[in-house]
């Protein structure tokens, strides 16, 4: 409640209060940007510990949403038919992880940071920033509504694009809360949804493209609009050879 009147009294003059391991910070909301990326005195360390901080503090809360989930679930079935398996990065809890599974018919796993990960099924500890050898070209799709929480947005769209088959599709949920004027250390990327496609066009070029975009989708649980936007990797035979990348480059180190 104090939080909460605090943000209020702040919110005229441009600033916000946030939670954060140390405690609460005073910082200047990004409301004139529409792109932000956090940076960390800290570094990695730092990004880290507060992303851990951040999920233990919100362990029993859900961003995913039965409405939006069932679009995404019809959009892999009519374009991917039958799908084996997948991911979804930064899931927290594993809420979506077993609602696709069980929708899709698929073995679905999640990844979180945090070590609370290995508290709820099929849910692994890992920092969706860093390749795994053993995903590498394994999943039919990956869903994720947590690229705000990307120390380096472009390093874990290129990771997860090696992940998928070659036909496989990566589905990305994003609000106006997903915005620069939403991010700070503990959701260190923000970006317009107006935004995002150029975003994907710079940084996925000889690894991954724009396949789709859903709008329309209302969240059941917020009542947020959401876009829903659908990524393949560029070698997708799918693809019409006029939309090629430039080749492939070499990818950010993590």
């Amino acid at each position: 409640m104090l939080k909460a009147i605090l943000r209020l009294a702040l919110k005229p003059i441009g600033y916000t209060a946030v939670s954060s391991p140390s405690g609460t910070k005073i910082v200047k909301r990004n409301k004139e940007k529409l792109i932000y990326l956090h940076e960390y005195a800290g570094g990695y360390d730092e990004y880290r510990d507060s992303q851990i901080f951040h999920n233990r503090r919100k362990i029993d809360k859900i961003w995913a949403d039965e409405g939006t989930l069932g679009v995404i679930a019809d959009s892999i079935k009519s374009t991917l038919g039958e799908v084996r398996n997948g991911c979804c990065h930064g899931a927290r809890n594993g809420f979506e992880v077993e609602w696709l599974a069980d929708r899709l018919k698929a073995d679905v796993i999640g990844t979180d940071i945090s070590d609370t990960a290995t508290q709820f099924k099929n849910m692994v500890v890992w920092d969706f920033h860093t390749e795994n050898p053993d995903w590498i070209g394994k999943f039919d799709f990956i869903y994720t509504n947590s690229l705000d929480q990307a120390m380096k947005p472009d390093v874990a769209l290129a990771t997860w694009a090696g992940q998928l088959r070659r036909s496989g599709r990566i589905y990305i949920e994003h609000t106006m809360s997903h915005s620069a004027s939403g991010a700070s250390e503990m959701d260190p990327f923000g970006a317009h949804p107006m935004c995002m496609p150029y975003l994907f066009h710079k940084w996925g070029k000889g690894r991954y493209r724009l396949a789709d975009i859903i709008e329309g989708t209302a969240k059941t649980n917020n009542g947020k609009e959401a876009w829903i936007f659908v990524l393949s990797r560029d070698d997708d035979p799918g693809q019409s050879a006029d939309l090629a990348g430039s080749g492939p480059q070499a990818a950010p180190d993590a």
